[in-house]
């Protein structure tokens, strides 16, 4: 029995109707609302939980369970995220050839919308057909896009599934296995004020400070396997102010946990440098800065053996619908690098959105179809499996 046809002209409908509701950050829950609605019809138990409530935003993670039919297959997760990133207010989406693009003055939203598109459309074809299925879960979560805040809130306990599917990637012929641990940085500069024009030798300039520090700073690509960015950096008053306060972030990420501690340590060590450098006699009195700095793990590496559970799934359904199967590692943080970390086995793939996070981000339509083709195989292969 091979897999339903999946529907091209109702998932562009599907997809251009989702990213035309705003959802920033920790602001899902007109998205929840529309998926909810979409989804009543299938009579699938549906809830959210309390994330939204632990992180200050206005929706939980979205919760869908569709039991097994006619199969003794174990229950699979599939996860995307309704967030998207800024500028992603008032979306306007237009269909131009095979691809699917924003006016340009919005990103598009197919981070990861897309994915929440595919996975629609996923359980559509499984109503609509008699196809044999183990359980499935879905978790369409919040906040990803500033710190996997909704896949923390997770409780696995309550989830039944072997292993994950995250639909949060680009390519098609692509098994996410591999991504980076990532600190993050917060470093507040407190320099001393004095006027800029009469008396600035009284003064010590907190920019002046972080100057020096950034300037004795490795940034950028550090290795094949490391990456740090200074990405903010907020400060000063009036330009006739020396400016006494400073706040930046950063951040470090690393395949290897020895280099994001050594990198984090080494941006710190530049930081306590230049507060010593820029210290000075103010009457009569040493006077220096005060630095004072925060580092959170934001998330964990994960490295999921090829022969696993869920990337040997991908591998066999990719074949079934005619794609070859690639590992690849990437230089970003997803939803898998939590699942992964609290113990359920997870890989990510792609749903065709392009040059994400930009304003020029686009989506394939045909890679948009195939996601929710490859979501199907996946369950055929889960429930092949039981057989053998």
């Amino acid at each position: 029995m091979s897999i339903p046809n999946v529907k091209r002209d109702r998932m562009i409908d599907l997809f251009c109707k989702l990213v035309s509701i705003d959802s920033p950050s920790k602001q899902e829950v007109k998205v929840a609302e529309f998926i909810e609605n979409h989804l009543a019809p299938l009579g699938v138990k549906m809830w959210r939980d309390d994330a939204g409530v632990k992180i200050g935003g206005n929706c939980g993670n979205l919760h869908v369970r569709m039991p097994a039919r006619n199969s003794k297959a174990p229950a699979v997760l599939f996860s995307s995220h309704m967030d998207t990133v800024m500028p992603g207010i008032g979306i306007k989406p237009r269909v131009d050839g095979d691809f699917i693009r924003s006016d340009g003055t919005t990103v598009l939203g197919a981070d990861d919308k897309a994915g929440v598109t595919a996975i629609l459309e996923m359980l559509q074809c499984l109503h609509e057909s008699d196809m044999p299925h183990g359980p499935i879960e879905v978790i369409f979560d919040v906040a990803e896009e500033i710190g996997l805040m909704g896949a923390f809130e997770v409780d696995l306990s309550q989830v039944q599934a072997k292993y994950a599917i995250v639909l949060d990637g680009e390519d098609m012929d692509q098994i996410i296995y591999k991504s980076p641990s990532a600190n993050r940085m917060v470093y507040e500069i407190e320099g001393i004020a004095a006027h800029a024009g009469m008396c600035p030798e009284r003064g010590i300039s907190a920019i002046e400070v972080f100057a020096e520090a950034v300037s004795n700073m490795k940034l950028g690509r550090l290795d094949d396997e490391s990456t740090a960015n200074v990405g903010t950096i907020e400060a000063g008053r009036a330009t006739n102010i020396v400016c006494d306060h400073l706040l930046s972030r950063a951040e470090v990420r690393s395949h290897s946990v020895e280099k994001l501690e050594a990198q984090t340590k080494s941006m710190s060590k530049a930081l306590h440098d230049a507060v010593a450098k820029f210290e000075r006699e103010i009457d009569g009195q040493p006077r220096r800065v005060v630095l004072k700095e925060t580092v959170k793990r934001e998330f964990t590496a994960m490295d999921i053996a090829l022969d696993s559970l869920p990337y040997k799934v991908v591998s066999e359904a990719g074949k079934m619908i005619g794609l070859d199967m690639k590992p690849a590692a990437i230089g970003g943080g997803t939803n898998a690098n939590v699942y992964n970390a609290k113990g359920l086995p997870a890989v990510v793939i792609g749903c065709g959105m392009k040059q994400e996070h930009t304003t020029n981000e686009h989506l394939a339509i045909n890679d948009l179809v195939q996601a929710a083709q490859l979501c199907l195989a996946i369950l055929k292969k889960n429930h092949e499996a039981t057989l053998a």
